[in-house]
């Protein structure tokens, strides 16, 4: 059972049966695979709209994510008649994209900062693409668009335009010889220097490890919260409806109660002057 294989199933299904489905691909696994599809993470509302907005339009999804790279390549040129034409096709796009997908104004609102990140930053349009993003991005414009942690699963390198649009091309074919060949040399690293950031790395990946653990312990606790809620609140509904219908009843039964008194008391006066009449008859 192929990790990935099984990311791309969850990422498609409905938020709601996502920890279902989850526990069911765990349980169908080998230990160590299992261990890790416990920690794919829930997505949330906005993420969940985008991995099945990439899934059910992937050409749409595409075109928006295009106009990133052509508008890179515009700035690039400093073609201003280009840069505005793409920056209305933009707005047309993103339009298309977020219509029609009945969410709140909140999540829409996330979805619509996801895709506009996307659109000015390739590594946001490589999270995007990938169909399995768990958080919303957003772009300050001022720095390049945080991913980390946004994505289910890794996305591979090669997914992710190079920085310099006059290169993009020859850096998609040689990623690695490129980004060596822009960034200055690092300065040596001593056995000892390199000992301790190694041993920090595995101490941070045992804690990242625990983190995930614990937030999906609470992710769990929670869904179960939410369902023993609802539960709860549909009893509470039950009772209400049958407490009304008793005190409907009751109601009713002290109305019935009053009338009988007020007959028994006719019919025992009427006894009464029965009575007198038959002594009167007898007389």
């Amino acid at each position: 059972m192929d990790l990935r294989d099984v990311a791309g199933e969850l990422y498609a299904a409905a938020p709601a049966d996502f920890i279902a489905k989850r526990n069911a691909a765990a349980a169908e696994a080998d230990k160590p695979t299992a261990k890790q599809i416990k920690t794919l993470r829930k997505p949330s509302a906005s993420a969940a709209a985008i991995n099945a907005l990439v899934r059910e339009h992937p050409d749409l999804v595409g075109d928006v994510l295009d106009i990133g790279s052509r508008m890179r390549d515009a700035f690039a040129s400093r073609d201003r008649a280009e840069i505005r034409a793409l920056t209305q096709e933009r707005q047309r796009l993103l339009q298309r994209a977020t219509d029609g997908l009945d969410l709140s104004p909140a999540v829409q609102r996330e979805v619509e900062e996801t895709l506009q990140a996307a659109v000015i930053d390739p590594a946001a349009a490589a999270a995007v693409r990938s169909g399995m993003l768990v958080r919303a991005l957003e772009a300050t414009g001022l720095e390049q668009v945080d991913v980390s942690d946004a994505v289910a699963l890794p996305v591979e390198v090669e997914d992710f335009p190079a920085p310099n649009p006059r290169r993009r091309k020859a850096a998609a074919a040689e990623p690695a010889e490129a980004t060596e060949a822009e960034e200055p040399a690092e300065p040596a690293e001593t056995p000892g220097e390199r000992r301790e950031r190694q041993r920090r790395i595995r101490a941070a990946e045992k804690d990242v490890e625990r983190a995930k653990a614990d937030a999906e312990a609470t992710e769990d606790e929670l869904d179960d919260t939410v369902d023993r809620r609802g539960d709860l609140e549909a009893e509470r509904d039950r009772l209400q409806r049958k407490l009304q219908r008793v005190v409907d009843d009751l109601t009713e039964a002290r109305a019935a109660e009053r009338s009988l008194r007020t007959r028994l008391t006719d019919a025992q006066r009427a006894v009464r002057e029965a009575e007198r009449a038959l002594r009167d008859a007898r007389d």
